[in-house]
């Protein structure tokens, strides 16, 4: 039987650091008949999952294939994108199926981020720069804004629309998000835990879109890379600025948090400029 729901999990990091992540889901997991996908899993020996859980260690760093690779080897017939710093809140499972029930012809739903990195100026900005407009409650879609990949539940049969190339999965969710085939649903809720330190976000803010608009260069014609450099310099640092000042709680370190965000506006647009014209480079095996 094709199980209900997959949740997809890629990571650089060994069995020791994902099973308490993979513990806390086995309850909920098989009692809706899901099944919980880790792929990656650095270089270190062959783990013994759980029933429900499969582990397939793959020796690659590069993040955006350990993804489409994920995404590739879930069987359920809706699947979600995991992060190995991130925790659905209980109930997640029963929340993504019921959502997908509502909105029998909606090949997307988009659930909330809660930011559990909150403990120092870093982490509160490294989360707001990139998930500010995704925190609940959220009874629509943000349109300016596509949502992060953590985010989002996709029915099977939306995805045979990827291809190949480790850029196709970021392509087909900016695709849905223009097109409006997203919908909304703030009961989905993912707790999120990164906090790299303020250069730390800096840096991962230049790798994340250096990695993401260098797998893209293939795919454009020259005149069609310039027209997106002059579209990330005059765009991307006010998308992120907005999202650092939309809808977040006063904090009584707010002004050092809207200085991190300011820096990582200006670092994600360094990174799809130099992503654009020289391709991705190391980006995509530092990406975090």
């Amino acid at each position: 039987m094709r199980p209900t729901l997959s949740l997809v999990v890629p990571t650089r990091h060994g069995w020791p650091a994902v099973e308490p992540l993979v513990t806390a889901m086995l309850p909920e997991l098989r009692d809706v008949e899901g099944e919980l996908v880790v792929v990656g899993l650095g270089n270190g020996p062959d783990p013994k999952p759980p029933a429900g859980v499969r582990a397939i260690p793959v020796s690659d760093d590069d993040m955006l294939r350990l993804r489409l690779r994920a995404v590739r080897e879930a069987r359920g017939s809706i699947v979600a994108i995991g992060e190995d710093h991130s925790l659905p809140a209980r109930g997640w499972w029963k929340a993504v199926l019921r959502a997908h029930a509502e909105h029998p012809t909606s090949p997307a739903i988009v659930g909330c981020l809660v930011n559990d990195a909150n403990q120092s100026a870093s982490g509160r900005a490294n989360f707001i720069a990139f998930a500010g407009p995704y925190i609940p409650p959220m009874p629509a879609v943000p349109n300016w804004r596509p949502p992060p990949l953590a985010t989002l539940s996709l029915k099977r049969e939306v995805l045979s629309a990827l291809d190949d190339r480790p850029g196709s999965l970021d392509g087909l969710a900016n695709r849905l998000f223009e097109e409006g085939q997203m919908v909304a649903d703030d009961g989905i809720v993912i707790h999120h835990d990164q906090d790299l330190g303020v250069a730390g976000s800096i840096r991962n803010a230049y790798t994340v879109t250096r990695a993401a608009y260098g797998y893209s260069v293939d795919r454009l014609e020259p005149g069609r890379r310039r027209e997106l450099v002059r579209w990330v310099v005059t765009h991307l640092p006010q998308m992120v600025w907005r999202m650092g000042r939309a809808r977040q709680p006063p904090t009584p370190r707010r002004q050092a948090e809207l200085a991190i965000v300011a820096a990582m506006a200006t670092a994600n647009a360094a990174g799809a400029v130099v992503g654009s014209i020289a391709g991705h480079g190391k980006a995509p095996e530092r990406y975090e």
